[in-house]
């Protein structure tokens, strides 16, 4: 009988797991091979880094629309009484203002420095660390429109849920 409980347990602990968005990772971006430059249900051009990010909030409960360039999403999260602040937490949005820097980490130890460009950055925050760095997945940090992710310490998060 307990072992029957336990498998149940499991069974629900793991579907959870799947559903739990904050925990999503990988490339499942549905826009990923577009080549068009089209918008997408958000408003974003596909394979931006904005597209992605909403896409990302919209799978957790978080719609949002025409928020415009990454510069501007913590502008637009304060004009919402949303959180903007330099706490990270799984499943806020890491943002850069136009040419604003930050410490990136490579993998094999030794820190470096992102630059945002002349349209600012914004990322999914997909786990936290003790040191108060992130892993965020992100769309064209390097301008080649692609996926990619990346360890750093972001100057602010947005908390939308």
């Amino acid at each position: 009988m307990k072992r029957h409980v336990l498998v149940v347990l499991a069974l629900l602990a793991g579907l959870l797991g799947l559903a739990s968005p904050a925990h999503a990772s990988g490339d499942d971006y549905p826009y990923k091979s577009d080549q068009t430059n089209r918008s997408d249900r958000w408003g974003f051009t596909m394979r931006q880094c904005v597209s992605f990010a909403a896409w990302r909030l919209a799978q957790s409960g978080h719609p949002i629309s025409s928020w415009g360039s990454a510069l501007s999403w913590d502008d637009v999260a304060r004009a919402r009484h949303l959180t903007v602040t330099t706490r990270p937490k799984a499943g806020a949005v890491a943002q850069w203002n136009a040419g604003e820097r930050s410490p990136w980490y490579a993998p094999g130890g030794g820190v470096g420095t992102l630059t945002a460009g002349p349209y600012g950055h914004v990322a999914w925050v997909r786990n936290v660390y003790a040191d108060g760095s992130v892993l965020v997945e992100q769309y064209n940090m390097s301008g080649d429109r692609a996926y990619s992710t990346m360890r750093v310490k972001a100057p602010r998060y947005l908390y939308l849920g």
